[in-house]
């Protein structure tokens, strides 16, 4: 059911009386199954393979377009499992001052494109491979928002603008935004190859050429990952920024602190957004029974092209700023893309539609926790985005 505007309204108001309920009562809550990664990234992974197999029935290049695709996906897969350590610290290493590029070179792939014999032109079932993404630290890219941006910052794993880098220096969060980084980045690398997926595929013949595709978690020792994840963690930390053993005991206990015991924590059941964010949905499902989480792509365009949706009556102040910034970028600039900055991941944070974006202070929500989960949240994008380049 797609309701109105106004109904969309009732439903936030709703949503923050229910916020405010939750964080006066302040019971600890057990958010291990709505704090899940894995369907974040498994939600993002089913719209490339919805894609892919999309084209392979509607273009005649698609057969070998998807053949092409698997076969990547397949040997990333093989690539980064093996001796699984070393694969992880490599890239944590790359990524330390460095952001996923092309290449310019095609990728590569061991076998010939399939021409069928009854079709004349044998150009029409040519698939391109498209282009290989590596590590690299080229400035030619000026736009920020665009995941291959790179600028060469004091804080490790930061590539973004100055005036974010002096923000976040300020604040004294630039070691937190590295271990923020390197905590989302273990975590996605972990989901996507080790914990990985079975690829169910169903052709929707009533709306060809569209295909469903459901990934589902395959039987694995969860206990054992959760260990190993941490391991990893505090294994790069003291091994590679050479932090003791018992200051990176207390840095992972203070990012499991704030992700699951928190006023956030708290503000997050509440709403039932998942920690743990994605670019969009896959469709937009307007519920009566909740308010619906949104993609960080689509909460960027919503502040680009609707001023009241996430603003309301809002006419000044951080956010306000905020949503004109972002608009100076994208029309005077041209600078769009489906990378965020903080500034607008604290409005996504705390935005609700058609109300003013709720105040942290009022809420006694402790900001360093939201920029906690901006940075673990970048670390996730950045390995999804190196994958992805890589496979599709």
């Amino acid at each position: 059911m797609f309701l109105t505007d106004s109904d969309r309204k009732k439903l936030s108001i709703k949503t923050k009386k229910k916020i405010e309920e939750t964080l006066k009562k302040n019971q600890k809550i057990n958010t291990k199954k709505l704090f899940d990664i894995w369907s974040s990234i498994a939600l993002e992974t089913e719209q490339h393979f919805e894609s892919t197999y999309y084209t392979e029935r509607a273009q005649p290049w698609g057969y070998n377009r998807a053949k092409i695709r698997i076969y990547l996906y397949n040997k990333f897969i093989k690539d980064n499992h093996g001796n699984f350590e070393k694969k992880v610290f490599d890239l944590l290493n790359l990524a330390k001052n460095k952001s996923p590029q092309s290449t310019g070179k095609d990728r590569k792939y061991p076998f010939k494109q399939k021409v069928f014999p009854d079709e004349m032109n044998e150009g029409d079932w040519y698939a391109l491979p498209g282009g290989d993404v590596e590590y690299s630290n080229s400035k030619k890219i000026q736009n920020p928002y665009d995941i291959s941006y790179f600028r060469k910052t004091k804080i490790p794993f930061f590539k973004g603008p100055l005036d974010q880098e002096n923000f976040i220096f300020t604040r004294k969060w630039q070691s937190l935004y590295s271990y923020g980084f390197i905590f989302g980045y273990i975590l996605s690398w972990q989901n996507f190859i080790r914990v990985n997926w079975n690829i169910k595929r169903k052709d929707n013949d009533r709306n060809f050429p569209d295909v469903d595709v459901k990934l589902t978690k395959r039987k694995i020792n969860y206990k054992f990952e959760e260990i190993l994840s941490e391991n990893l963690f505090k294994k790069y930390l003291r091994n590679h920024l050479k932090i003791d053993k018992d200051n990176s005991e207390k840095i992972f206990s203070d990012i499991q602190k704030s992700i699951y015991d928190s006023k956030l924590t708290l503000y997050l059941y509440a709403r039932k957004d998942n920690y743990f964010t994605f670019r969009a949905r896959n469709f937009k499902r307007t519920l009566e029974h909740h308010y619906e989480q949104v993609g960080t792509s689509e909460f960027l365009g919503g502040i680009l092209n609707h001023r009241k949706l996430y603003l309301g009556n809002t006419e000044e102040g951080r956010f306000y700023n905020t949503v004109l910034n972002s608009r100076i970028d994208a029309r005077k600039k041209e600078f769009r893309g489906r990378a965020y900055n903080y500034e607008q991941f604290l409005m996504y944070t705390m935005s609700l539609e058609f109300l003013s974006p709720l105040d942290i202070n009022k809420l006694k929500i402790n900001e360093k926790d939201i920029f906690l989960r901006f940075a673990i949240n970048r670390g996730k994008d950045e390995f999804l985005d190196y994958a992805f380049g890589k496979i599709f």
